[in-house]
């Protein structure tokens, strides 16, 4: 077959040879990218071979250090990754850079890889929403660092970061993200991804802090910059298309589940609503007592729950360091009233003064308020459209005084309080309201395109429709099941006791589609 591709061609010398020797020895002197960077690797010391990549000075007082890539130079080799996971000692799974691709239309073709990694905002939302304050960002470069040894594995700042960064390691029970090599930009060295690329398409430079951008987006895709002030910046001497977008734009994932945290809002919101309504209602000493009792029970259950969701739960204790900005640390911090004032209603309750037992639960109720609508910031702060305030507040609320009423409609009526029509009313018609509420919104998201969520509707028809189907099961089945057993004659306590396991099981389901329905922001293709 050799012999049916042979051609003879004459050389300079007049000898005859093959196509195919010839296609060999060009092959041997061929002066491929690689090859150049090779040669020019080897023929010069670290220092220098790099030093056109990296600053060799300091920032002033208003700069800081920061990622440029150039995007025509990206061939999305992912040289870049290799080295960053190998120099870094990263974890088989783990991976601190990402290669992503943007797309055109067939109007406007266009295809561009985008390498990305930590953008070492001027204004970063993991630092901003850690409660361990285990972020650093260093005065003098403007390096985001994770503090590892700090870290207790809680995972906010993945929610908060909108680039999709901070990775957790699973193997450790932390948190862990590019910190731009600092150890050897301080050595005069360039980072591992700089030093890989064949290309040179990666660089580090210094950077105004007033000129970083604080609206649009650093490239197509990405979030909004106007939340963190991401400093990377793209060149390119091409225009990037006004249609162009990331190749997985389309991609419908269900996000995690966060099982810990999805049975601690429920249950420390049904402790709130059981604590508001022992503060409303015109209730005995005892009957206050127990009311409130129930309500501390079911929160301090959840409370215990919610740290089962920590990488590191040894080190939880630590998590209301960062009051200051942490809406995650506030709300621990409002929860952590709660045995507080389980103890003052105890001592009320034993001096049997029923204006100090009232004083004392109104005091608890506040705070556990107070603590559900720092959990409605939480979510709202990380700026994700599914959990915008309108929904979540909706939700979290919503669910404060179905499950409330519903718990002390149950305690209620074991205790045989005359105020037991009044409780079991309001929590079926809440029941109804927040479950018609809830219907009607996701399927206006579902059928407008234009709408935030649009796409977390789309994975709660793809992936949870099932789970749609069971919770509307549940609505029916709580409605109808009062009016057929009080029909029936049955005992109103072991009915009222159903009707609250069917509630919460729903309200349990609305959480569970809440945190893996929600579409996560990030870089195109990560």
């Amino acid at each position: 077959m050799i012999r049916d591709m042979e051609r003879t061609i004459s050389t300079g010398g007049g000898s005859v040879v093959s196509i195919l020797e010839a296609t060999l020895r060009e092959q041997q002197t061929l002066r491929t990218p690689v090859a150049l960077f090779s040669e020019e690797y080897d023929a010069r010391s670290v220092r220098e071979r790099f030093s056109h990549l990296i600053p060799l000075s300091k920032p002033n007082p208003g700069e800081q250090l920061a990622f440029q890539v150039n995007l025509d130079a990206c061939t999305g080799c992912k040289a870049c990754v290799a080295a960053c996971h190998s120099l870094n000692g990263l974890d088989e799974d783990e991976s601190w850079r990402d290669i992503g691709l943007l797309v055109g239309t067939r109007k406007q073709p266009y295809l561009q890889t985008v390498t990305s990694a930590c953008h070492h905002c001027e204004d970063p939302a993991c630092s901003n929403g850690c409660p361990v304050l285990a972020y650093d960002k260093d005065p003098i470069t403007g390096i985001v660092r994770h503090l590892d040894d700090q870290c207790i594995g809680c995972s906010y700042c993945i929610l908060k970061c909108p680039y999709d960064v901070p990775k957790f390691n699973l193997k450790r029970g932390i948190v862990r993200k590019c910190d731009m090599c600092q150890g050897r930009l301080t050595e005069g060295e360039a980072p591992a991804c700089v030093q890989a690329c064949p290309n040179e398409a990666i660089k580090i430079q210094v950077v105004k802090l007033s000129d970083v951008p604080d609206r649009g987006q650093i490239i197509a895709g990405a979030f909004d910059s106007s939340y963190t002030r991401p400093t990377t910046t793209y060149v390119s001497s091409k225009t990037v298309p006004e249609a162009a977008k990331p190749a997985d734009a389309g991609r419908l994932d269900l996000d995690h589940g966060h099982v810990p945290l999805a049975w601690m809002l429920v249950l420390t919101q049904m402790s709130a609503g059981g604590f508001l309504g022992a503060a409303l209602a015109p209730l005995s000493l005892n009957e206050v007592a127990v009311t409130s009792a129930v309500a501390l029970f079911f929160g301090l259950i959840g409370i215990a729950l919610s740290v089962l969701h920590l990488g590191q739960p040894l080190k939880a204790w630590r998590a209301f360091l960062g009051w200051k900005k942490s809406w995650l640390s506030r709300e621990i911090i409002a929860f952590g009233a709660l045995p507080g004032g389980g103890v003052a209603i105890a001592v009320a309750w034993w001096l049997g003064d029923l204006s100090l037992l009232r004083l004392a639960v109104v005091g608890t109720a506040l705070a556990a308020l107070g603590a559900v609508a720092c959990s409605v910031m939480v979510y709202v702060d990380t700026r994700r459209a599914f959990w915008s305030l309108a929904q979540t507040g909706g939700k979290f609320f919503g669910t404060t005084l179905l499950l409330g009423a519903s718990l002390c409609a149950v305690v209620w009526s074991w205790c045989g309080v005359a105020e037991l029509p009044c409780a079991i009313a309001l929590a079926v018609a809440l029941r109804w309201f927040v479950s018609v509420w809830e219907i009607s919104g996701y399927r206006d998201a579902l059928s407008d395109e234009s709408c935030a969520w649009h796409k977390s509707a789309r994975i709660m028809e793809k992936y949870l429709s099932s789970a749609l189907e069971l919770r509307g099961l549940l609505f029916v089945m709580t409605g109808l099941l009062i009016p057929v057993l009080i029909a029936a004659g049955a005992p109103m306590p072991w009915m009222l006791t159903i009707s609250l396991l069917l509630t919460f099981s729903s309200q349990l389901i609305e959480r569970h589609y809440f945190f893996t329905a929600c579409h996560c922001p990030k870089m195109p293709g990560n």
